[in-house]
């Protein structure tokens, strides 16, 4: 489609749907619809709100209403409006008690070292939230203390180690 190509109009529903209830950013939809972002930009400018003004959504831990731009709606997987929220959250463990072992990180580290060269800076992190579950499946590893906490607030980040991948490659090797 070039730029001068009209769009029908159930596109140009599809567009204003896509950009308003599920938060498809302009430049995606002017790369799916093969014209430029300026024109989606244009075609939008006459239905909807196009603004960075925020939008209501609801605490992930106890339903209050909070205001979050677009961007930041889209970026995160759970909106908290105050850190106790956050806390109680992660404390909760969405159905999933965190148990902490001091000793069992310890080990967990370890457990690691074995299969990837761990730094001082490295997080080892347990998906199952029992750090006394030192599983290689149940482990991964973050660049850093952020990225970890990124993960746990619901940031699609990439881990630099995943303990499931390891366990594959063991179990497909040859002997």
């Amino acid at each position: 489609m070039t730029e001068r190509a009209r769009l029908t109009d159930k596109q140009k529903v599809d567009i204003i749907n896509a950009y308003e209830t599920d938060l498809v950013p302009m430049i995606t939809l002017a790369k799916q619809y093969g014209i430029s972002r300026q024109g989606i930009h244009k075609l939008l400018k006459k239905y909807v709100d196009t603004s960075k003004h925020p939008m209501t959504v609801s605490c992930s831990a106890c339903g209050a209403a909070i205001q979050r731009t677009k961007g930041r709606i889209r970026k995160q997987l759970h909106h908290f409006c105050h850190l106790d929220c956050y806390t109680a959250y992660l404390q909760a463990g969405n159905g999933k008690p965190y148990i902490q072992s001091r000793n069992g990180q310890k080990i967990a580290r370890t457990v690691v070292a074995v299969y990837f060269a761990l730094q001082a800076g490295h997080v080892v992190h347990h998906e199952d939230r029992n750090t006394l579950n030192n599983d290689l499946k149940n482990l991964k590893v973050f660049a850093n203390q952020g990225d970890h906490v990124r993960h746990h607030r619901g940031f699609d980040v990439e881990p630099i180690w995943d303990g499931r991948a390891t366990c594959h490659r063991l179990f497909l090797a040859p002997a």
